[in-house]
């Protein structure tokens, strides 16, 4: 195990394959609308799942796009439950880098899409419990996210923009698992591992008469692999559910406290000579981040005439001190928003049609002030504004089922009003205010087909876009205040086929190509003058084409295999000068696998194996240098102790490869590369009395 790369696929056979594709998903209309009037199959052997991230009443089975549903009671099984790519890198198509660094978060892209991103997550919104964690300019962070309670997420895999407006190259949905039918089922999880890492998670739920309650506190604490990657974060999460009749109320908290150092890229010297060490700078400017963030949201399920009212509201405060080199960042933060949708159902013979019309707007308030850094004291102000994002998006969504056909489709209107107030104005710095006006009409239409009892075929046609975020806009190379005027949305256009479905209760798989065309994708660079602090800039056009397929088999009743592969060339094919042209974008692997073999009941005795294989990735717009692709294996185990408790416990990187988990894509001084974690051991103990 160790450094590999793969040989890249053709360009013109990956053109000729999405495009034979596309054409035959059209050709396949005629013969839907004429097999309308057939009886419908019987489906018992696909898997009966009901998804909501469509925000249209939906089988799996029947949904027009890649949708994948994850369970965390298979997913996060005997895990340390640190990190997203804990769920989400078992699934073709989501590329989910661990940074191992709790200042930045993991970086998480769908097709290429979202690579950008120097901290959180950009370009795929994220959904908890129906609230949005993506705010109204794009941003994602996800130091609140309670993985110890989740109980599944739903992810849509390409644009979806006609549903949710901006920064959906990809949609997550999170919801928190179903509290257990007794009146209270106390919980407790504590885990140690290596490079000091500590976790403690408390919970209670239950349910009283017609409510349901959860309620989780942990707390975490790590010294990190590399030098300067401490961390400490705390959580509390709780959710609420009430019932009566056909509406239902939820009440969902979270609230968070986080500080961690920030180790920085290296170069590719200073990697080979000592992985865990720290960018110089980094360690002299105590780079890091400490804040807070508290969200609260409501959201309502009522019939109302003949149909049914959906709404959701949410307020958000977030604090945070961000020293990097050359700056501290302080930004105060204030955000809220709401939702509001009314669909009718209506059924005349074999044919029902569900029409959903609605609003959603949001807001944000940003106080940021940027000081020079001294050894990590703020020192010199040299920004101070505020800045104002709203939004207001309108919206209709229509599905239409008969016999075996369906189709669904989206169509929204997105305007956002960005403003900057200059409240740093002397003589020699003018005044930078300004208001920037962005907007998108995204539109979105796809078609199920149900081949036989065991097959289900989809095409689809998607829009996504994305603006760039507060953060992006108001760091400009120059150093002065206000906003980038330069910097414009990308917009996204997609076509895709799919072919999912099951083999009894044996087997399952899912099949899908697409192609996207992207206008002004934003790519990260960084400038001498300012290293660790990144840029942006639109690129002109870039082709995001792919394949992807996954799937399970069962090889014995307590024996089960799975996989994933995903192939994505996402390449430039027009660039502003000097910038050439007919390249990789930065920052994506073309090929990236999963394996896992499963053995056990994951609520008892339960033991997995899993490898992970990316191969190599561009790190800078020339393509001069590139971080090594790589294979890692990982094992963990779950043993039953007594009544309602088990030992768990696992090691991860088990041959103790050395990679690069992340990239900092065209990062100053060629500090690329971000050093994921050596060989590690982790035990836990969890004790769940009372859950079913």
């Amino acid at each position: 195990m160790g450094h590999h790369d793969y040989p890249e696929l053709g360009t013109r056979v990956m053109r000729a394959l999405s495009e034979w594709m596309i054409i035959g998903s059209l050709s396949m209309i005629p013969v839907m609308l004429t097999a309308q009037q057939q009886e419908r199959p019987n489906t018992d052997t696909l898997p009966a799942v009901q998804i909501t991230v469509l925000r249209t009443p939906f089988d799996l089975i029947a949904a027009p796009f890649s949708i994948a549903v994850v369970s965390s009671r298979d997913a996060l099984a005997a895990k340390p439950g640190r990190s997203l790519d804990e769920l989400l890198g078992r699934l073709a198509g989501v590329q989910a880098d661990n940074r191992f660094n709790f200042a930045l978060g993991d970086r998480i892209s769908m097709r290429g899409l979202g690579a950008r991103s120097q901290f959180g997550v950009r370009g795929v919104r994220v959904v908890v419990d129906g609230i949005p964690a993506t705010l109204a300019d794009g941003q994602t962070t996800l130091n609140n996210a309670d993985l110890g309670s989740l109980g599944h997420a739903e992810v849509l895999r390409g644009p979806a923009s006609a549903l949710y407006g901006n920064a959906s190259g990809g949609v997550i949905l999170l919801e928190t698992a179903t509290p257990a039918e007794s009146g209270f089922a106390p919980s407790i999880r504590a885990l140690s591992g290596s490079y000091g890492l500590r976790s403690l998670q408390l919970g209670a739920e239950g349910q009283r008469g017609n409510a349901t309650y959860l309620v989780t506190g942990d707390r975490l604490d790590q010294r990190g692999y590399r030098t300067f990657s401490d961390a400490r974060n705390a959580h509390l999460n709780g959710v609420v559910t009430y019932t009566a009749g056909q509406t239902q109320w939820k009440v969902v908290l979270n609230s968070e406290r986080h500080n961690a150092h920030n180790p920085g890229g290296l170069t590719d010297s200073l990697r080979n000579l000592d992985p865990r060490q720290a960018a110089a700078t980094n360690i002299s400017h105590v780079t890091g981040e400490r804040g807070t963030q508290t969200q609260t949201g409501v959201t309502l399920r009522t019939p109302l005439l003949h149909g049914e009212l959906r709404a959701s509201g949410y307020v958000l405060g977030r604090t945070l001190d961000n020293p990097i080199p050359t700056s501290v960042i302080a930004l105060h933060r204030r955000a809220g928003g709401w939702r509001a949708a009314y669909g009718v159902t209506t059924e005349k013979g074999p044919s029902a049609v569900t029409a959903i019309l609605g609003v959603e707007s949001d807001i944000q308030r940003d106080n940021r002030q940027n000081y020079s850094n001294v050894h990590g004291v703020a020192d010199t102000l040299s920004l101070d504004q505020r800045e104002h994002v709203v939004s207001t998006s309108p919206f209709v969504e229509v599905k239409f089922a008969r016999d075996r056909f369906s189709a669904f489709g989206g169509l929204r209107y997105d305007h956002f009003r960005f403003t900057a107030d200059d409240r740093l104005i002397t003589p020699s710095n003018p005044d930078d205010s300004g208001t920037r006006h962005m907007s998108a009409l995204s539109p979105s239409v796809g078609v199920t087909y149900l081949l036989a009892r065991t097959a289900t075929l989809y095409g689809n046609v998607a829009t996504a876009f994305q603006t760039p975020t507060t953060t992006e806009l108001a760091n400009r190379p120059s150093g002065a205040g206000g906003f980038n005027p330069s910097l414009t949305p990308e917009y996204v256009h997609s076509r895709e086929l799919g072919l999912r479905g099951a083999l009894g209760a044996t087997a399952t798989y899912h099949f899908d190509v697409y192609q996207m065309r992207v206008t002004g994708e934003l790519v990260p660079y960084e400038v001498p003058s300012s290293p660790g602090r990144q840029f942006f800039r639109n690129v002109g056009v870039a082709e995001h084409r792919g394949i992807e397929a996954e799937g399970s088999l069962r090889l014995l009743p307590a024996l089960a295999m799975r996989g994933a592969y995903s192939y994505t060339d996402a390449t430039v094919v027009r660039d502003t000068a000097p910038v050439r042209g007919d390249r990789p974008l930065p920052g994506v692997a073309r090929h990236l696998a999963t394996w896992g073999l499963d053995a056990g009941d994951h609520d008892a005795l339960f033991a997995s194996v899993e490898l992970r294989t990316q191969s190599r990735i561009p790190v800078n717009d020339a393509n001069t240098v590139s971080s090594p692709g790589y294979t890692v294996a990982n094992v963990r185990a779950r043993l039953p102790y007594r009544a309602a408790s088990a030992i768990f416990g696992g090691i991860t990187n088990l041959f103790d490869v050395r990679y690069n988990s992340s990239v900092v894509i065209n990062a100053a001084g060629s500090r690329y590369f971000e050093p994921g974690e050596a060989r590690s051991v982790y035990i836990g103990l969890e004790w769940h009395p009372f859950h079913t």
